[in-house]
């Protein structure tokens, strides 16, 4: 099954105080983040489409060190959830992906996964059971510890219909809330 990514790249990270720019730092092979997550679907030849959602001062920075070939560029919002519906608008393809373009661990393996489950489903979320102790705090202070046996770590990328999340998008809007990811969207308006 074919689909576009849509990689959203706008973020800063914070590292001893000094603000960063997580898509276009290296490793030591000299290739950007974002550059090593852009490898993963350029190798897939089911991957048709990649969207890059980014700020137009990180544009530019952002050709020079990725290149084109099947890549649009597209400029952001302010917040994640402005960018993410932006960046929908761009999509060519009937299933996309939605990932963080500072996430370059991901396997072939798992876009199978989520790819096989779009034939069947709407939506689809990587997701892990939680490996350390969850505590609920007030004032800072452990108050409650969780029972994580029913809890999930929602992971990027999550796969969708693309006129499915896009119509998620377009009833969300008058909601007064900045979503954490792209499947939270779906479930504040009580889809399955």
């Amino acid at each position: 099954m074919n689909y576009s990514v849509l990689l959203v790249a706008a973020g800063k990270g914070a590292a001893e105080g000094e603000s960063y720019e997580k898509a276009i730092a290296s490793f030591d092979d000299s290739k950007s983040v974002l550059g090593k997550t852009i490898s993963i679907f350029q190798r897939d030849e089911n991957c048709r489409q990649i969207v890059i959602v980014t700020s137009a001062a990180d544009m530019q920075k952002f050709v020079q060190t990725t290149g084109s070939g099947k890549i649009v560029y597209v400029k952001g919002g302010k917040t994640r959830t402005d960018s993410v519906k932006i960046g929908l608008m761009a999509i060519s393809e009937d299933v996309v992906l939605i990932h963080d373009g500072v996430r370059p661990w991901l396997t072939q393996s798992l876009i199978d996964k989520l790819i096989h489950r779009m034939g069947t489903e709407k939506a689809c979320v990587l997701a892990i059971e939680p490996r350390a102790a969850v505590h609920r705090v007030v004032n800072g202070y452990i108050v409650e510890t969780v029972d994580t046996s029913t809890l999930m770590v929602s992971q990027t990328p999550q796969a969708f219909n693309t006129s499915f999340i896009i119509n998620c998008y377009n009833k969300a809007r008058n909601i007064d809330h900045e979503f954490t990811d792209d499947a939270s969207v779906v479930r504040a308006l009580s889809v399955k």
